[in-house]
């Protein structure tokens, strides 16, 4: 009778499990950190992507402002010209003026916040991105000034605005504010009485409501004067955004 034996393999040496488990632990460790690294390098791109339109964004804000400043520091300067004619008119000179300063009104610089990048890293909580902490603090810093005191201001400038045209329309002839409205500032050196096509009349001389419209406009050039000031404040604000941004990403 045949009697067969088992074939018996070799045990393996506790060695050999050690090396299996530590290489199949460097595979997944590797695996890990080039994910993460992969996961870090888009984050970064995606970084520096944003950092490139709110430049975009800013330098939009700056031209903005620049142009708030020349409009409303224009509406200062023209009122005080012609404030001590609207004051208490006696000739068809201050008449004139009043026509003139009535039409200031119509000069306004609606501010358009470029805000599309600072929307999309809010609304996505994408804040997170930014990770140089003084280029986030100072955005949060301007969007928040933006957002709660400069378009406040402005705010206040519109309704004092609709105030007064509302008070104009007691004031002065609608044709008439019409015609003088159509005629540029630059040719108003040269328009006098005389080259009006018509009898330049107020539609009333009530001194009262003469001096409640010289009140109203010299409080809505004192808003206007404001603007200019916060206007200035704004623009050098978003300058030093666009420099700082610059500095921290190695834009040229």
């Amino acid at each position: 009778m045949e009697v067969h034996h088992h074939a018996h393999t070799s045990r393996k040496k506790w060695s050999h499990y050690f090396w299996e488990f530590l290489m199949l632990f460097l595979a997944v460790f590797c695996g890990f950190i080039a994910e993460n690294q992969r996961e870090h390098y888009i984050e970064h791109q995606r970084e520096k992507q944003f950092m490139t339109t709110l430049i975009h964004d800013l330098q939009n804000d700056t031209s903005n402002f620049a142009r708030s400043i020349r409009v409303f520091q224009f509406n200062v300067d023209k009122f005080d010209s012609l404030k001590n004619s609207i004051k208490a008119p006696k000739s068809e000179q201050d008449i004139l003026s009043i026509y003139k300063v009535s039409t200031l009104i119509q000069n306004f610089s609606s501010f358009n916040y470029s805000d599309r990048t600072i929307e999309q890293l809010r609304s996505a909580g994408n804040f997170r991105l930014v990770r140089k902490s003084k280029v986030s603090d100072r955005l949060i810093e301007y969007d928040r000034y933006i957002r709660h005191t400069y378009l406040a201001l402005e705010n206040i400038l519109e309704n004092n605005s609709i105030k007064l045209m509302d008070m104009q329309h007691e004031l002065v002839d609608y044709d008439a504010y019409d015609y003088v409205n159509s005629i540029k500032w630059a040719s108003w050196q040269s328009t006098t009485i005389d080259s009006l096509p018509f009898e330049l009349k107020l539609v009333t001389t009530d001194e009262k409501k003469l001096a409640q419209y010289y009140n109203a406009f010299g409080a809505y050039r004192n808003w206007c004067k404001r603007m200019v000031t916060h206007s200035n404040i704004a623009k050098k604000d978003a300058t030093k955004l666009i420099e700082l941004i610059r500095e921290e990403y190695h834009f040229n």
